[in-house]
């Protein structure tokens, strides 16, 4: 097994934390937002070995095989996906069954459109009238054929992390490369999946445990994702974090249980 080197670039397509048996694999979010989830991954890393894949495809499907081939070798693995990720995360579980023992979905985006709405007013009240305007007009910006869609995407990334957070705590920042292109071509195919249906059936398809991780803060709300998953009679183990936003191992509040958790789901 090779190592790359622990640096964040679109051609690094995997880190390793910590020591071998790995145990886990953190997924990123965006799509687009190229490890965004290495804090995760190195704080469980202090309990176990944890496989820190980035994704460097341009569509769905074939950002699900890439994560087939990036965690193959070290598989069967407990899958955490935070956000976009937690999407993926299932739907490489779906389509390949052998190489998840558990899935883990940490503030996974709402698996029904109903939710939307609520999603946009929650992080509407957390700006003043100039954010608000400059999240839409990033929005705008990376749906249209702009050469700046890696700026539009960060800033984007930057106000959504202002609304999501409940209370940050100061410690490294990730580091995040941005891909605009690859949020402007796989978002709207992960968005037409929810909108179908498809998304959600994906969990059909899987045997193995699920868990949902959700802060209560968290802009898309928490029962965007439950409530869903018990529609559709999905048995899942929730874990809804207070005082927690979007990304629990970087809440001050939250930090702690959300590892203590994944602590628990790893049998550690």
């Amino acid at each position: 097994m090779v190592k790359l080197p622990l640096m964040a670039h679109k051609n690094t397509n995997i880190r390793y934390h910590g020591n071998p048996p790995y145990l886990a694999a953190a997924v990123h979010g965006g799509p687009g937002g190229i490890g965004s989830a290495n804090g995760l991954a190195r704080g469980l890393a202090e309990y176990c070995g944890v496989v820190e894949p980035l994704q460097g495809a341009y569509s769905v499907d074939a950002q699900a095989e890439e994560l087939y081939r990036q965690l193959s070798d070290v598989a069967p693995l407990v899958l955490i996906g935070h956000s976009w990720g937690a999407w993926l995360a299932l739907i490489a579980a779906a389509r390949y069954p052998g190489l998840v023992r558990q899935l883990v979905l940490v503030g996974s985006g709402a698996l029904d459109a109903q939710y939307l709405p609520q999603l946009v007013g929650r992080r509407l009240a957390h700006f003043d009238e100039a954010e608000r305007k400059a999240y839409f007009d990033a929005i705008d910006m990376l749906e249209q054929d702009s050469t700046d869609k890696d700026v539009h995407l960060q800033r984007l990334g930057q106000l959504a992390d202002k609304a999501d957070t409940y209370s940050p705590l100061e410690i490294e920042s990730e580091p995040v490369v941005n891909d605009g292109r690859m949020y402007a071509e796989v978002w709207p195919q992960a968005a037409e999946m929810r909108k179908s249906g498809e998304l959600l059936s994906l969990f059909r398809r899987i045997s193995c445990p699920l868990t949902v991780i959700h802060g209560d803060y968290d802009t898309t709300p928490p029962e965007g994702v439950t409530e869903p998953l018990k529609r559709a009679g999905i048995p899942f183990t929730p874990y809804i974090l207070k005082n927690c936003g979007h990304t629990p191992w970087r809440e001050k509040y939250a930090r702690d249980d959300f590892f203590q958790t994944l602590k628990l789901i790893l049998d550690l």
